[in-house]
């Protein structure tokens, strides 16, 4: 292998290492009453890597849709942070004046101790105490100063991160635009060609100012036809974000929708109907091209497989895989069907009740299941085989008989390397003999099954000086002899009797 291709492959592996998406501590809260909260995200953290497929499963309910939702800023987060290619586009404050709240009631509680003594000790009386008293409010309010200071200077940065994210990506994209066009601008002699220059370039920096952040990050949705718009035809639905980006040249906008149109399996007569005149399938198909038409770096397809039947999501399923190999996709697959997610997925996080319970590979994951809610997906999956079927119990997770957080709580501990499970110290020790037993089971059958093994050994001896005995030489097989005629005269003989 030369230079050449070690850089390459170096490069391919440092972006497969590349985190393009970081989720941070995510949570979305929302007000159901006076005093009241749904907790429909608490405490999510995950990353995707470029290039990767990550996937999320759980049950209806469990927080996944509103996931996905909260990172494309459909919805703005309570708490955590969102980072996308290293730059933070999402930021709640929830945290953060929790903590503020948090240091208030310790100095008030310390507050109240210190009078109570002050108090005490005058009803004693003893005065001799007073100055150990001062200097330990003076702690009190020097640590409450410096949380507050600091919690707030969070604060701000986190609502100017939310606010001016797609602002600073724009002005970062037109000083890309000016560091590749001024130079070829001073170098250029030509008048005509400087001309052409400066139009593209104005060309350029206009779209650059209009360009976001968010224009990288795309969504598919569930309902193809609640997602599409019944009064626009595909044409228009297609080049709609075309259209706010600022691109004006139809012809560009025509042939980008025709080559989107073809990338999915459409042809360029589908761009004057309307969506109604579509099966579901070609509906969904007509979102995936709404989605990759600005070129994304990442989507996030949320169940678009879930209202289609089992043949139309082959087909999505496979349209996906190819358009991730064509256009270098990373991808936020959100569904149910855990053996779905297994074949598309290179990762896969479980949710339930709105936390992450466990997050490895798929092939981990499917190997070694540790978590009860885990296993409780994993039974009810179906096989079409009628004798598994009729063995098969199902597993019902019950979080109050299977966990006890009286003690201590849970936290998102590294069982493996890249395998993850939320539980307590108690419960990762238990887990971890779990993963033990597993792999000595696994070497005790290999070793069976290799001891089992019939060894076939050659029957010749040794090479040597001495000849082998007549027994043991290999007997040549015995090759079946055709008969040839004598002469020709035989052979027309033999054709006249025939």
């Amino acid at each position: 292998m030369n230079s050449e291709e070690l850089n390459v492959v170096s490069d391919e592996n440092e972006k497969k290492d590349d985190v393009l998406l970081k989720v941070d501590h995510l949570c979305q809260y929302f007000k159901i009453g006076p005093g009241q909260e749904l907790k429909a995200v608490d405490d999510v953290s995950f990353d995707v890597k470029r290039g990767e497929v990550f996937g999320l499963v759980g049950e209806s309910g469990c927080g996944k849709t509103t996931t996905g939702r909260s990172i494309i800023r459909l919805y703005d987060i309570t708490g955590g942070s969102v980072y996308f290619g290293g730059q933070r586009i999402c930021a709640g404050i929830r945290s953060y004046k929790d903590a503020v709240n948090a240091a208030k009631a310790e100095y008030n509680r310390t507050v109240k101790e210190i009078k109570a003594k002050v108090a005490e000790d005058k009803k004693n009386g003893m005065s001799d105490m007073r100055r150990e008293y001062r200097e330990a409010l003076d702690d009190a309010e020097d640590k409450l100063h410096e949380v507050v200071t600091r919690e707030t200077a969070n604060i701000r940065s986190a609502r100017e991160d939310h606010k001016r994210c797609n602002k600073n990506y724009a002005e970062a994209m037109c000083a890309a635009v000016r560091d590749k066009y001024e130079p070829l601008l001073a170098a250029e002699t030509d008048e005509a060609k400087r001309a052409a220059l400066e139009k593209e370039y104005k060309k350029e920096l206009r779209l650059a100012k209009k360009d976001r952040i968010m224009n990288k990050m795309q969504m598919i949705f569930q309902d193809p036809i609640a997602s599409l718009n019944p009064r626009m035809t595909v044409r228009e639905i297609i080049a709609e974000g075309l259209i706010i980006r600022g691109i004006k040249d139809k012809a560009y906008i025509d042939e980008q929708v025709y080559k989107m149109l073809d990338l999915v399996g459409l042809v360029p007569e589908h761009a004057g109907r309307y969506p109604h005149e579509f099966s579901g399938g070609q509906r969904q198909r007509i979102g995936i091209a709404r989605a990759i038409v600005l070129n994304p770096e990442l989507i996030i397809a949320d169940e678009p497989i879930s209202a289609l039947d089992v043949s139309i999501q082959a087909q999505v399923i496979n349209l996906l895989n190819s358009l991730r190999e064509k256009l270098g996709l990373t991808i936020l697959f959100i569904a149910h069907d855990l053996s779905v997610v297994k074949y598309f997925s290179d990762r896969i996080g479980v949710m339930y009740f709105g936390k992450l319970v466990e997050l490895a590979t798929s092939d981990e994951l499917f190997a070694h299941p540790l978590h009860p809610y885990t296993r409780s997906l994993l039974s009810a999956i179906p096989l079409p085989d009628p004798d598994y079927e009729k063995g098969r119990k199902r597993i019902v997770y019950n979080p109050v008989a299977e966990h006890d957080y009286s003690v201590e709580g849970p936290t998102m501990r590294e069982i493996a390397p890249g395998h993850f499970i939320r539980c307590n110290t108690a419960e990762f020790e238990k887990y971890k003999a779990e993963i033990e037993e597993i792999e000595r089971a696994k070497k005790e059958k290999a070793e069976k099954v290799e001891k089992s093994a019939p060894v076939f050994e050659p029957n010749v001896s040794e090479k040597s000086d001495e000849p082998l005995p007549d027994d043991a030489k290999p007997k040549k097989a015995a090759t079946k002899k055709t008969a040839k005629p004598a002469d020709g005269k035989k052979k027309s003989s033999a054709k006249k009797t025939k």
